[in-house]
């Protein structure tokens, strides 16, 4: 897991439990994890989720998961060129949560989507995991594979 990028008050649970406890069936959230891509539906999750944690005096821990299988970009000597989307992705987040009073920090992964999510989630014993909706027909969606899987509540923005 690497950090690109945080609030600077980022504090997933600080001042909410002793440290230490963990409580099933509180009222409202106290961390969130959105998947993030920079595309529309994740933006979408993403403002749901700032939403959400503006009301419930939540934090949000925001994930992009770059697929093992995803293609280089090739140039002429045979190098490989992977562009830095984790940094563009920071900043664009920096831009946008600017001025919003939520903490939140941003980490990059890689692996499967719906996988890393998942374990995320669960070491940082967040609430929910925040996701937009698949437009994909050809391969199951992280958002159907988390639905199916998650151990905790899934919400799946359109």
């Amino acid at each position: 897991m690497f950090g690109s990028g945080a609030d600077p008050q980022w504090e997933p649970v600080a001042g909410r439990l002793p440290a230490g406890q963990f409580e099933i069936g509180k009222d409202g959230v106290g961390l969130l994890v959105v998947g993030f891509d920079g595309s529309d539906p994740s933006r979408n999750a993403l403002a749901y989720a700032t939403g959400l944690a503006r009301r419930d005096d939540a934090a949000l821990l925001i994930a992009f998961v770059e697929s093992l299988n995803t293609a280089t970009l090739w140039f002429f000597a045979g190098s490989p060129i992977i562009p830095d989307s984790a940094n563009d992705l920071a900043e664009d987040l920096r831009d946008e949560l600017r001025g919003s009073g939520i903490p939140w920090q941003f980490v990059s992964l890689r692996g499967d989507a719906a996988r890393e999510l998942e374990t995320l989630a669960s070491s940082y014993m967040a609430d929910a995991i925040v996701v937009g909706r698949s437009r994909s027909t050809w391969r199951a969606s992280v958002a159907a594979k988390l639905a199916k899987r998650a151990r905790r509540t899934v919400l799946i923005v359109p």
